[in-house]
């Protein structure tokens, strides 16, 4: 037997060799469900984002996008070309990206896959539940009653009342009188009865065409200052972007066509305007 030296061994860190070079990246889905991809750490968003896509089976990709809360809990969007990881680790409060529509369409003919209708209606179904767009009661009720055919085909007259009362229909906090909202419900049933024979995809297309036309479609808000210090509200849609006041009443707008170029950092959104030599500046609330 050869003769073995007894070795002082210094006791050293074990790696994982998949941990140190991958990481695991959680991402809420709009209907709510969550997967998880495993990405490099030198993985950009868009990697990440064409992960999610494969899931989905999701090809028009550019209406599309991931987002996080930031540190100052305001929704953050990925920025696709840079690295994932250290945006996460710079600006978010939580390693929880959520996909969503990033960028809305004026009408729903531009969409072309059925996939990518359902992905869009369920991010305008999130938009109408969570107090987003100014709805009227009976637009409420019209809404209501085409996700339910959306997501449970034909009316039941044996199923139907039991369920509304446990499906979400409304925004939270909507209403609390329990008399008005069993009457809501009953008019959500009739509504409801009537559509049936709709297929569940042209009911998703008719609520993303009702949808369109509410205030507040296709409108993101950021909160920044203007070249004077005011505090305004800066909304982005398909159609250009505007100031305005917390209500949504525009003080300035400017269409696309007449934007040139925008340029935006950390602390300031520049607006170089095509028919005017001039900028617009806007102050960034810093995280």
């Amino acid at each position: 037997m050869p003769f073995i030296p007894k070795l002082k061994l210094r006791r050293t860190k074990r790696y994982n060799v998949l941990n140190k070079n991958c990481f695991l990246s959680r991402i809420r889905l709009l209907n709510n469900s969550e997967i998880e991809c495993t990405l490099n750490v030198d993985s950009t968003g868009l990697e990440c984002l064409e992960a999610v896509a494969l899931r989905l089976e999701l090809c028009e990709t550019r209406y599309f996008g991931l987002w996080f809360l930031g540190k100052s809990h305001q929704a953050r969007w990925v920025e696709l070309e840079k690295s994932l990881k250290k945006q996460l680790d710079k600006f978010s409060i939580e390693p929880l990206l959520y996909f969503g529509v990033m960028f809305y369409v004026p009408s729903v003919s531009c969409l072309n896959q059925s996939i990518t209708r359902y992905q869009y209606y369920l991010q305008l179904r999130k938009d109408v539940l969570e107090g987003r767009l100014r709805c009227a009661v009976d637009q409420y009720i019209r809404l209501a009653a085409l996700a339910v055919q959306a997501e449970f085909k034909d009316y039941n007259p044996f199923e139907t009342h039991d369920f509304l009362g446990e499906y979400m229909l409304f925004p939270a906090g909507w209403s609390q009188d329990k008399a008005l909202l069993e009457d809501l419900l009953h008019k959500v049933a009739l509504e409801h009865n009537a559509l049936s024979g709709i297929p569940q995809e042209e009911a998703e297309i008719h609520y993303i065409k009702e949808v369109e036309h509410l205030d507040g479609y296709g409108q993101e808000c950021f909160h920044v200052k203007d070249s004077h210090g005011n505090d305004i509200n800066l909304w982005i849609f398909f159609m250009g972007i505007f100031t305005g006041d917390s209500l949504g009443k525009a003080t300035a707008s400017y269409r696309w066509n007449d934007i040139g170029n925008i340029t935006h950092n950390r602390s300031a959104i520049v607006l170089e305007l095509n028919r005017k030599e001039e900028s617009v500046f806007f102050h960034t609330v810093r995280e």
